[in-house]
């Protein structure tokens, strides 16, 4: 998977190379070679225990504390069938980014006939933009009680320029942030109208404490003063060349943030 898909990762690893580094991408559990440093990749919203306990060999392992980042253990804004909220809500997967890795995965291993594997009850696939509906009273009652849902207070920010978000990218003590401006209250890449650099609230990093974050891309709003962590992926895309001009730059910085560990 690592090969086929566009990630963030793959963009910093020319920049270790040129520095002098080896860099070895194993896939699977096996062959794992001898290493100062580990990165653990794994494109799974909860990290398998055999790749947690393999990666013990290592003396460092960059994320090797982010294991869970499902919404039921990032979010701190879950609502509940008896929550006092009355604005609107957002209908949410558990799972990270739709689910879809975990439906690639299973229908892999089912293409290759591993027909005992079985999704697990928080499986919940989606490909479309999540349901924004005008109040909880419009969620259907059977998602309240739903393994693979989660629902939370749809807390836009905007000014006249539009709707924003923001996100914060982070390799050990170097990082990047920006905040995205769009027409449609889902703030994504298809729609993103400008960008600007924005601060890091403390509030934010102490949620990369709390969730063992060394490399990442953390999501969030500045609701009404209150920074709130929307989403956390350790396992970030690669931004377009093509809408950033200035991304090899920011990459060549970002990849820096590997010094914290390897110290040269």
């Amino acid at each position: 998977m690592f090969a086929t898909r566009n990630y963030l990762l793959k963009s910093l690893i020319p920049h270790w190379e040129d520095a002098g580094h080896s860099i070895a991408v194993v896939d699977g559990l096996q062959d794992w070679p001898d290493a100062d440093l580990a990165i653990l990749h794994v494109d799974h919203s909860l990290v398998p225990q055999a790749y947690a306990q393999a990666c013990v060999r290592y003396a460092r392992v960059i994320n090797g504390r982010a294991l869970d980042i499902r919404k039921r253990h990032v979010s701190r804004i879950l609502l509940r069938r008896d929550s006092d909220w009355t604005g609107p809500v957002i209908i949410k997967t558990n799972l990270n980014h739709g689910g879809m890795s975990e439906m690639n995965y299973f229908q892999q291993k089912r293409k290759a006939g591993h027909h005992d594997i079985k999704p697990t009850p928080d499986m919940v696939f989606s490909t479309e933009p999540y349901t924004i509906l005008p109040d909880k009273e419009a969620v259907n009652p059977a998602f309240w009680d739903h393994p693979g849902l989660v629902i939370e207070p749809f807390l836009a920010e905007g000014d006249q320029r539009g709707y924003s978000m923001r996100t914060w990218v982070f390799l050990g003590a170097a990082e990047r942030s920006s905040r995205f401006f769009a027409t449609d209250p889902l703030v994504k890449s298809a729609n993103i109208v400008a960008r600007e650099p924005c601060a890091i609230p403390d509030e934010i990093r102490a949620e990369r404490l709390r969730l063992g974050f060394d490399y990442g891309k953390f999501d969030f709003v500045v609701h009404e003063g209150r920074p709130i962590l929307l989403d956390a992926n350790r396992t970030p895309f690669a931004p377009s060349a093509a809408a950033r001009p200035d991304i090899a730059a920011a990459n060549a910085l970002l990849a820096r943030g590997l010094m914290d560990w390897i110290g040269t």
